[in-house]
């Protein structure tokens, strides 16, 4: 495995490198407007059907006054779970998620940081649009960023386990990312030294 993971470092380096990661996320965010366009236009209200910027606007409306985008988040998460057929019990065992820490994030009771999508479209073994999707219903997108350029390159290399790909954040950010949020990384217990891979 760890020519794999050396393989991937050297592909995300030249993602960064070479501008690649650009061309990576305007293609990812070009797939999902496809796949949104179609459902926008086939969605109705008050007995008619909305135009997409109709819709667009009543939706914005509904969005300033009401919690929409956690609920479209909880609502597509659930809906990838039952595709996939897995329980909150094994993506909470998959992602290194304790089951009541994910609990509150799918019901919305707590706020979903980017790291934490991350480790679940890993643990679900998802693909980069419905993984842009996921952060879409949170306000949030891929970006030209370090982690983000892991999380990319490793769905695409099909590198789902969670600790390999912390282990390629922790290598390719020198330490200054991860898909753990402080509080875990100090109740793991990590170091280091547990993510040390030699670089071939």
């Amino acid at each position: 495995m760890s020519i794999k993971l050396n393989r991937i470092l050297t592909n995300i380096q030249l993602l960064i490198d070479n501008g690649e990661m650009i061309r990576k996320l305007e293609a990812i965010r070009i797939e999902y407007k496809r796949n949104i366009r179609f459902e926008e236009d086939l969605q109705t209200g008050f007995g008619h059907v909305f135009s997409r910027m109709s819709l667009s606007r009543f939706e914005d409306a509904v969005r300033r006054n009401t919690n929409v985008q956690e609920g479209d988040f909880r609502q597509y998460l659930n809906k990838l779970m039952f595709e996939n057929n897995v329980t909150q019990a094994t993506l909470s065992r998959r992602s290194l998620i304790k089951e009541a820490t994910l609990s509150r994030y799918i019901n919305g009771s707590r706020e979903v940081p980017a790291c934490i999508v991350f480790r679940i479209a890993l643990s679900m073994q998802l693909g980069l649009v419905e993984t842009e999707t996921l952060l879409q219903k949170l306000g949030k997108s891929f970006k030209e960023a370090r982690m983000d350029a892991v999380i990319i390159e490793a769905i695409e290399q099909g590198i789902y386990d969670v600790m390999k790909v912390e282990t390629i954040v922790q290598k390719f950010t020198e330490g200054e990312e991860s898909l753990f949020t402080k509080k875990e990384r100090e109740e793991f217990g990590f170091t280091k030294e547990d993510f040390e891979i030699e670089v071939i």
